[in-house]
């Protein structure tokens, strides 16, 4: 084979060497002429399908020139054309030795009957003309199928989480589906669908042949869900077509907490400046144990709230822990209602609740009040008994 021939042209006062289009094409000087190819000129296509094939058309030896594109032959109810770049095109230019790339779109309809098609393709230039025929063999369309494949099947977090799911929803008919979008859950979850990225709350989704859509399933579990794992089934139907998939929600379970006082009262009285204790009840209604907890206040000035105890290592799930509030109201609080936060938190839970001390005044100033008032009695009775005979 010889080796190929370049061009050595003169562009702006230097020498410039050309590598020609068709790197073999001068390996035989004496090919010359147009022509059309494809890499597949026989293939097997369904009923409903629609389908691109790549055509090249190739010029050797010849001058530039316009080369005009028809479809002498094809089925009367099929749709054919040729495309350049992905647009629809007539005619296409081929310089010397170079080559231009087509495409063939075909589109069959789905009542053609399975048989053997012959489609002939034209090229034609000034100087020369190629045909290309094609031959399809037709099958039975394929079967209405759709298939739904999550991306993560299994998503794990707690009953407060919000549990999202990607499914992919793919249309593997000839015609286009309307696919119904429809779950199966455990009672009290709640299950959406959206397409995508999208907002808008769905109930079924249009797909066209051969499409592929992503799916968001919003999965939100009943408050009260204990731990373990709930299974949540997909169901995607469009006429004959369906399809199941199963997403699993892991859920660990979480702490609930609550305080509050004795009869579930959370109010109290206590004197300034003397300390008093307040029960309390700790209570975890959740579905998991709630640990490392601490308790505090949120007090007046001058105020002091302490705790007996202060932290509990655990809690169980349905478990309450009793605890004392011991509270100082300031040694200057005024008689009244007085309101304090108090607030149990530890590890992924946490609860507070208002606490109102309504302060009384101190005992040793109310014996100091009643012996002055007996005094001021004293020396009115006193002054009396002297002034009066007068």
């Amino acid at each position: 084979m010889k080796k190929p021939m370049y061009v050595v042209r003169m562009l702006g006062g230097a020498l410039v060497l050309f590598a020609p289009s068709l790197a073999w094409a001068d390996t035989n000087a004496n090919i010359k002429g147009l022509w059309l190819t494809t890499d597949y000129p026989s293939l097997a296509l369904h009923a409903g399908d629609q389908t691109s094939l790549g055509l090249t058309l190739y010029n050797y030896g010849l001058a530039p020139q316009r080369t005009d594109l028809t479809i002498d032959k094809k089925p009367d109810t099929w749709t054919a054309s040729m495309e350049g770049q992905g647009k629809p095109v007539s005619a296409a230019f081929v310089d010397y030795n170079g080559r231009a790339s087509l495409s063939l779109k075909l589109d069959i309809p789905a009542a053609a009957k399975p048989g053997d098609y012959t489609l002939l393709l034209d090229a034609a230039g000034p100087d020369a003309k190629s045909e290309l025929p094609i031959t399809v063999h037709l099958q039975p369309p394929l079967a209405a199928k759709l298939t739904a494949e999550p991306k993560l099947p299994v998503l794990k977090g707690s009953p407060k989480s919000s549990f999202d799911f990607s499914v992919g929803v793919k249309n593997e008919s000839a015609a286009d589906i309307l696919a119904n979008l429809t779950a199966q859950a455990p009672p009290g979850f709640d299950v959406t669908f959206k397409e995508g990225y999208g907002s808008q709350e769905l109930t079924s989704i249009p797909l066209k042949a051969g499409e592929s859509k992503d799916l968001s399933v919003s999965v939100k579990p009943a408050q009260d869900a204990a731990a373990g794992e709930y299974p949540v089934s997909v169901h995607v139907a469009g006429g004959k077509a369906q399809a199941d998939t199963k997403l699993t929600l892991d859920i660990s379970g979480q702490p609930s907490l609550s305080l509050a006082g004795e009869g579930d009262r959370l109010s109290g009285s206590a004197y300034a400046g003397q300390e008093k204790s307040s029960p309390l009840v700790l209570r975890n209604s959740g579905t998991a144990p709630a640990r490392n907890l601490t308790l505090s206040a949120s007090t007046p000035s001058d105020w002091k709230v302490t705790f007996q105890p202060d932290r509990i290592d655990e809690l169980p799930a349905g478990g309450e822990q009793k605890v004392a509030a011991l509270v100082t109201p300031a040694a200057k609080a005024l008689d009244g209602d007085y309101v304090i936060a108090l607030t149990a938190s530890g590890n992924g839970a946490s609860e507070s609740a208002s606490y109102r001390v309504t302060v009384l005044t101190s005992t040793l100033w109310g014996a100091a009040g009643v012996g002055v008032i007996g005094v001021a009695l004293l020396v009115l009775v006193g002054a009396v008994g002297r002034y009066g005979r007068r």
